[in-house]
């Protein structure tokens, strides 16, 4: 089959790689019907040598697909059977699986990741035609029956991670009705943030960015106001006016960078929350302005997302409609094409943001 193949620092495949196969029984293959490329996969592209990847490492960890076959032990998903797994592999019945801390599960790994997987064998990667999934049972999420035709992948796939990051940096961002937030950087979590904050009947969300295309994105996922930081420091004005100079009540930080926590931490209110889940983190420790915290009483919440927590809870409000993350996709590509797509979304082409893969 083919695969998305990392080789070093701006250099990635589209190679022949082994096929998957059945290696524990509760092992399932999936035939993935799209993937995507993920703004963390960028971080790879830009600095995976320094990161622990290893010339050859599968890539990827968005994707959905068809249950091809199970293992002997597996009882939830069957062949035949639409689904979606989550970045994370999690066994579904330890301590932290329990607590639907998915991502710290004793077992788990991440998909595409390969200094965080754990299942043994090669790195499975999602950016292929198919997927051996480690603990098919604790891991993958079978589609409601009304979005499992292909059609809807584009709808479904963002569920995997973009916008359930999003959704739990929301739910983590204690934001009651009527509050202002704003949204710190214009990338697929961000704009998908702006809908997820909508869940939460915030009054005004105000998405800040550097790109007006993105930025004109964020307007149709929700965003009330949006503001290019690049074109000068018209920020603090704005939240100044919706907020009576008091400062919003919760800061979304998908960018993460010391630079931005510090941003944060200076303009949400006293009392307020800045919740982050941004990957500039890996590239240096942030330096968090915990005087100016503890002076203002900040609630400073960050983390990995348990999509597996979310996406159950999602799927009636993706089959009603009430949320469609869907304009993230501004390409999609073929799975020979998937290198382009890191080029384009690594260089930030003027309207790319987030590149979905069907292979």
């Amino acid at each position: 089959m083919r695969g998305v193949v990392f080789h070093s620092p701006g250099e990635v495949t589209v190679e022949t790689v082994a096929d998957p196969v059945i290696v524990e029984p509760t092992d399932a293959i999936v035939r993935v019907t799209k993937c995507s490329i993920c703004g963390s996969d960028l971080h790879i592209f830009n600095h995976g040598d320094g990161f622990g990847f290893t010339d050859g490492c599968r890539l990827g960890h968005e994707f959905c697909g068809i249950v091809e076959a199970v293992g002997a032990d597996v009882r939830r998903v069957r062949p035949g059977q639409k689904v979606l797994s989550p970045f994370w592999i999690s066994c579904g019945h330890c301590v932290f699986c329990r607590a639907e801390l998915y991502t710290s599960c004793v077992a788990g790994g991440c998909f595409g990741f390969q200094p965080f997987w754990s299942a043994g064998g090669e790195v499975q990667g999602g950016q292929s035609e198919f997927v051996r999934v480690p603990l098919a049972d604790g891991t993958l999420e079978p589609v409601p029956d009304a979005l499992a035709d292909d059609e809807h992948d584009s709808r479904v796939l963002p569920l995997a991670d973009v916008f359930c990051t999003a959704y739990h940096a929301a739910t983590g961002a204690n934001i009651s009705a009527g509050d202002t937030v704003l949204v710190v950087g214009d990338g697929a979590v961000g704009l998908l943030a702006c809908q997820a904050i909508g869940l939460f009947g915030a009054a005004h969300i105000v998405l800040a960015g550097h790109h007006d295309d993105r930025l004109t994105i964020g307007s149709r996922l929700g965003a009330t106001r949006t503001v290019n930081t690049s074109e000068g420091n018209g920020l603090t004005d704005v939240l100044d006016d919706l907020t009576d100079g008091l400062g919003p009540a919760a800061v979304i930080d998908c960018v993460s960078s010391a630079a931005s926590l510090q941003s944060a931490c200076g303009l949400v209110r006293p009392g307020g929350t800045v919740s982050w889940v941004g990957m500039e983190v890996f590239l240096g420790a942030s330096s968090i302005p915990w005087d100016v915290a503890f002076l203002r009483n900040l609630t400073v919440r960050g983390g990995v997302c348990p999509s597996r927590r979310y996406i159950r809870r999602l799927w009636p409000l993706l089959e009603s409609g009430r949320i469609d993350p869907s304009p993230v996709f501004t390409h999609d590509l073929v799975l020979g094409d998937a290198a382009r797509g890191y080029s384009m979304m690594a260089g930030r082409e003027v309207g790319s943001v987030k590149v979905a893969v069907t292979p």
